[in-house]
């Protein structure tokens, strides 16, 4: 069975407005004569008035004619001869008794006329902007109900109030569950703070307070959690304070993923990297190693040979026991920076002196050195700041920029093979390493893109040395470049800033 519908009032037209209006006054003569007849009175001017504020609530213009004939039944009643329409000496000859009656019903009759009008135009006026409003509540939710994202209202202080249907939908709770401060619950537990915090202001804001973005992991209706990057935007009145916030969670799950496998594979990339580097200077690796090995041997067979003799010279074996003791410590050092820079670690960022891990990779790569017959020469500042880095990746770009170097100068004949490494301080807040060579330098055409991705000038090389170089400076807050050096080869210098130990 179909519900009744309420009932609906619905405004009359202009003619009825007007017809109401003599029908008031009508009404209001019919009553005030059978009050007269039976209470012996004369309540024509309350009925009139009763009548005229009837009438003006319909419209001005229905309570001036309400009034009109409202003076008509004055003047039919009061002004002699009582009961009639007949022509009188003056229409309003009435006796000095009714006439501040009449001025009275008049100026009564026209201010209530007034305040009924402005009473039903203020009200009118109400329920247009009421409707309006309503009209427009109902467009918004239609309208966030298509956007493709989640769509949110909240209060100044961050309760929420609104949520759309996607919303909604996807996190399976009702509009009264996640009002307020329930919406919480559908928050990773690890993300509710964050998401609670979302620095919403209600003070005249700050500018950076008007345009807020969080990410936080959202649980599903069927239980799993997502990222979604959480935004939100200001509504501010004349004075500043914020009125309503209106705001957007979008799903980034497949960004993240996406973020997480870059990360893994340039880690990955990393590491292949610095393997190559390492078969690149086995060499030299083999031959800091074998130096130490040997010189162990030639003092553990001379410490032998003291103490064999009739008289055991302890003295000597001593020594020679002392020699073999420093040597092993020289060869296990030099097996735990290749250890180190093989192994895949995660950045451990710590006060570091750039001059002792250009020391580190010299003794790294001296073999190389010697077989490509190039000089080295270091220039480096007798005392540098320390920077804030992890040291095994900066021995991988000193490595990397080093046997660049190296090989660049391979195929010159005509000059001295010589590399230089130079550290500096540039001014007061950066420290700056130069690897300079003097090879056959690079061309213009590939300077531009030296540092791109599978960009090499060799006829073997992989292209990502420089690359993760400058990934690895930039990471550190420093920035690396080429210059073309000026007596033939080339320099790449690279720059940190310096670490300011906080204040204790």
């Amino acid at each position: 069975m179909p519900k009744a519908r309420p009932f609906l009032w619905s405004e009359p037209s202009g003619i009825s407005r007007y017809a109401i209006a003599v029908l008031s006054v009508a009404t209001a003569i019919v009553v005030a004569d059978l009050l007269t007849r039976w209470l012996h009175t004369e309540p024509i001017a309350s009925a009139m008035l009763c009548a005229v504020i009837f009438a003006a609530w319909f419209g001005f213009g229905p309570g001036l004619l309400a009034i009109a004939l409202s003076l008509l039944a004055f003047h039919y009643y009061l002004v002699p001869p009582s009961n009639s329409f007949a022509l009188k000496q003056n229409l309003f000859a009435v006796g000095v008794s009714e006439l501040p009656r009449l001025a009275l019903f008049l100026i009564t009759s026209l201010f209530i006329n007034f305040i009924s009008a402005a009473q039903r135009s203020a009200k009118e006026a109400a329920l247009q902007a009421e409707a309006k409003a309503a009209r427009a509540e109902r467009e918004i939710r239609l309208l966030t109900d298509t956007i493709p994202a989640l769509v949110w209202r909240a209060l100044p202080d961050g309760a929420m109030e609104y949520f759309n249907q996607r919303w909604l939908a996807y996190t399976g709770l009702t509009l009264e569950q996640a009002r307020g401060w329930g919406f919480l619950d559908a928050y990773h537990p690890d993300d509710r703070t964050a998401v609670r915090n979302f620095t919403f202001v209600s003070t005249p804001a700050l500018p950076s307070a008007n345009d807020l973005t969080t990410e936080a992991r959202l649980r599903g209706a069927d239980g799993t959690y997502r990222w979604f990057l959480r935004r939100a935007m200001a509504l501010r009145d004349d004075a500043g304070n914020i009125i309503r916030w209106y705001g957007t969670s979008i799903d980034i799950e497949d960004r993240k993923r996406a973020e997480e496998a870059l990360h893994a594979a340039r880690a990955e990339l990393a590491h292949v990297t610095r393997l190559t580097t390492l078969g690149e200077v086995g060499a030299s690796i083999a031959h800091e190693v074998n130096q130490p090995l040997a010189s162990v041997v030639a003092h553990a067979e001379a410490c032998l040979r003291w103490l064999d003799r009739e008289t055991p010279e302890l003295d000597e074996a001593r020594n020679a026991a002392q020699s073999i003791v420093k040597d092993g410590k020289r060869a296990g050092e030099v097996i735990r920076r290749v250890r180190a820079l093989a192994n895949k670690t995660d950045t451990q960022k710590a006060p570091l002196d750039l001059n002792d891990v250009v020391h580190e990779v010299i003794a790294l790569v001296q073999r190389e050195l010697a077989s490509r017959r190039v000089s080295l020469r270091t220039e480096l500042a007798p005392v540098l700041p320390v920077v804030l880095a992890d040291r095994v990746q900066m021995q991988q770009v000193m490595i990397n920029l080093v046997i660049n170097g190296i090989e660049a100068m391979e195929g010159v004949t005509d000059r001295p093979r010589v590399l230089v490494i130079r550290s500096s301080q540039d001014d007061a807040d950066q420290v700056s390493i130069a690897v300079k060579d003097s090879g056959v330098g690079i061309a213009a055409e590939d300077a531009d893109r030296l540092f791109g991705a599978f960009v090499t000038t060799k006829s073997n090389g992989m292209g990502m040395g420089l690359s993760i170089c400058r990934r690895i400076i930039q990471a550190h807050g420093g920035r690396i470049w080429f210059e073309p050096n000026p007596s033939g080869g080339a320099a790449f210098r690279f720059t940190l800033p310096v670490h300011r130990a906080e204040a204790s």
